[in-house]
């Protein structure tokens, strides 16, 4: 979809410049306004979002949707999970029955375990197989609380994952690794992902890179796992925190040169997670990424180095009281909260919108 998206965007950019921004709201259908509108999210997600507001504003569900999914993950606008929820009941109410999935995920993140088991019944219902994956998963995982059945989600994932259900099988590997488990039917699993792979499913290869690094399985070699970083379609975030574990791994002697040029090319949304993935795998790695930002926002951190020395101690403290960010940096700066904080904090500041 996201191919198909820019491509539309392109072919109507000329259009688009002609008519002038009139044209991004009349004399296109439904169908090519969201496609322009999702054209833009990657250079301009708040006018994505605008877009997207004019086509919601008309009713169209799809546009609610994704709006809904904008308004929760806080791209383009303000994070508002009330509003995101509602946006979601927009949709469904406009007919599109498949948010209700979307709908259960945002109360199970929330915490409201029995809407969240409530509304992927109702998905199910209504026809929608994935909302049985995601309910089994999120027993598997304990995501249900104190309503979360892990067994019997492990073993209804596995059945889903023989009936060939993509998302039971993606679904199942996460939750293999997150449980230490390894599933009778594994085996049959990862070659229908694989093959889902070489077809060009990128998600199948974001599921396959994540269990081979938590698991070791022994398919998921080296080289394996480097060939599916290649895939087109993988997710910013993805693409560069499981590159940035494979680069440890292939060259841990070099991991600071190729963690500080993955970090640097992270977008905006994806670069305080890149960044705190870095620390987490080699705090001197961190340090010198650290200091090269705070260089470049104007900070004196001493002469360049992988080690916390005094001179960026400083900058440190510095930055987190000029950010307003003192209490959370109030353990040190080699601390997960501080580092957290921190790489938020210059995420935010490489933000173009």
């Amino acid at each position: 979809m996201p191919n198909y998206f820019k491509l539309v965007g392109a072919a109507l950019a000329f259009a688009i410049c002609a008519q002038g921004g009139a044209a991004e709201q009349t004399g296109l259908t439904v169908k090519e306004r969201y496609a322009h509108a999702m054209s833009l999210q990657a250079e301009a997600p708040e006018r994505t979002v605008e877009l997207l507001h004019a086509l919601a504003d008309e009713g169209d569900a799809r546009a609610l949707d994704r709006l809904a999914y904008f308004t929760f993950k806080g791209v383009g606008t303000e994070k508002d999970v009330a509003g995101a929820i509602e946006l979601y009941r927009d949709a469904v109410d406009a007919g599109r029955s498949s948010s209700l999935v979307s709908l259960g995920k945002v109360y199970m993140t929330e915490g409201a375990h029995e809407m969240a088991i409530e509304t992927l019944l109702q998905a199910s219902a209504a026809g929608h197989i994935k909302a049985d994956a995601v309910l089994a998963w999120a027993n598997a995982t304990g995501r249900l609380g104190e309503f979360s059945e892990k067994d019997a989600g492990f073993e209804t994932l596995a059945v889903l994952a023989n009936d060939d259900l993509r998302e039971a099988q993606m679904y199942l590997l996460d939750a293999a690794a997150r449980n230490q488990k390894t599933p009778d039917n594994i085996a049959f699993v990862l070659d229908r992902l694989h093959a889902r792979h070489q077809e060009g499913d990128a998600k199948a290869a974001e599921a396959l890179l994540r269990f081979y690094r938590m698991r070791r399985h022994v398919r998921g070699s080296l080289t394996v796992r480097a060939d599916l970083l290649t895939t087109d379609g993988l997710r910013d975030k993805i693409r560069i925190e499981e590159g940035l574990y494979l680069a440890a791994e292939q060259e841990p002697q070099r991991f600071w040169v190729r963690s500080e040029a993955l970090v640097q090319a992270a977008p905006p949304d994806v670069y305080a997670r890149a960044l705190s993935v870095a620390a987490r795998i080699n705090r001197n790695a961190y340090v010198r990424i650290v200091q090269k930002e705070l260089r470049d926002h104007g900070y004196q951190v001493g002469r360049p180095s992988p080690y916390m020395n005094r001179p960026l101690i400083s900058a440190i403290n510095q930055f987190c009281r000029d950010a307003d960010i003192v209490t959370e940096c109030r353990l040190g700066p080699l601390k997960s909260t501080t580092i957290k904080a921190v790489a938020g904090k210059l995420a935010g500041m490489r933000s173009t919108f």
